[in-house]
């Protein structure tokens, strides 16, 4: 038996665990990352700070991710799913899956919340 075969044979078995844990664990973060970039930042901006291209026009101004008082807020994830599915003010409703509101709430909680 050739000693390149184990290597080979870990090698697959290694990019299987590895694709494995990046489906199990990853792919959430990047779903929401993605979601985020895709329908949030253009108002709420890339630090989440409500400071994105289009917030100079809206009134009241996108809501600031950074700020403890909105993670503080009773049923936080629940208001965003109602804000995102509902809309509020200037904020349209978008049709997006409850797996994919999800995504952009674990995004979120892990980036902008203190």
């Amino acid at each position: 038996m050739s000693k390149s075969v184990p290597y080979g044979v870990t090698a697959v078995v290694l990019t299987v665990v590895l694709c494995t844990i990046h489906t199990v664990y990853g792919s959430d973060e990047g779903e929401g990352k993605a979601l985020y970039e895709e329908k949030c930042m253009i108002c709420h901006g890339q630090n989440g700070k409500g400071d994105g291209p289009a917030a100079a026009a809206l009134s009241p101004p996108p809501k600031d991710f950074n700020r403890p008082e909105f993670w503080n807020q009773k049923d936080v994830d629940q208001v965003i799913i109602n804000q995102v599915k509902k809309g509020k003010g200037a904020m349209p409703a978008f049709s997006l899956s409850d797996d994919e509101i999800k995504a952009i709430i674990g995004f979120m909680s892990k980036t902008f919340k203190k």
